[in-house]
């Protein structure tokens, strides 16, 4: 891809836009399963649907902690947040988000101050201790920042779904939420109902 839209950082700014739950998956389509629930890396996932995989950095730096997130990373007052688009063949696919504490960014066998435009997902499915925990999901309605994100990429308003769970290696854990935006057939398949 020759540039990178202009996206402020961060995207997600305030809690309360995402209702994260544990949900049954009975009324889903196979194709909301398979993206939603599939317990593999997503980058993985990703790179065997296109030719050409980036990763556009947003940012990555100290910010609040929003109280959805302290159910998963405990009472602090802040973190590290890291956001990313992930991009397959020039369209983009997922907008992510991780958060974790600072001690993670300190843990030298995560290196996770090194990974600038390297994909987090893979560089956590390679840890030999990783624990993943249960999946939670949620809508984004249009109006959310993550809506609006998909709206300034260039789609139309509509709903989009996400997911996120907590990786837990070296002793630290790692919050990741990924929401299916733009191009990405999960998002596509919601614009066509």
């Amino acid at each position: 891809m020759t540039g990178f839209p202009e996206i402020t950082f961060p995207v997600v700014t305030t809690g309360g836009e995402a209702a994260w739950q544990h949900t049954t998956s009975e009324h889903w389509s196979a194709l909301a399963r398979d993206w939603l629930l599939d317990p593999s890396s997503l980058t993985a996932k990703l790179k065997g649907q296109c030719q050409q995989f980036e990763v556009q950095l947003l940012g990555q730096r100290e910010a609040p902690l929003l109280a959805d997130e302290q159910t998963w990373l405990g009472p602090q007052k802040s973190c590290i947040v890291r956001e990313v688009l992930l991009w397959c063949d020039g369209q983009p696919w997922v907008f992510a988000r991780s958060v974790f504490p600072f001690s993670a960014l300190a843990q030298q066998q995560l290196r996770l101050e090194d990974l600038g435009t390297k994909p987090l997902g893979e560089h956590l499915f390679k840890q030999p201790d990783l624990t993943r925990s249960a999946v939670e999901v949620s809508s984004f309605a249009p109006n959310t920042k993550v809506g609006q994100l998909h709206q300034q990429l260039g789609f139309a308003p509509a709903t989009l779904w996400g997911r996120r769970s907590r990786f837990t290696a070296a002793g630290q854990h790692v919050l990741v939420a990924e929401v299916f935006i733009g191009a990405s057939p999960l998002a596509q398949e919601l614009a066509n109902d």
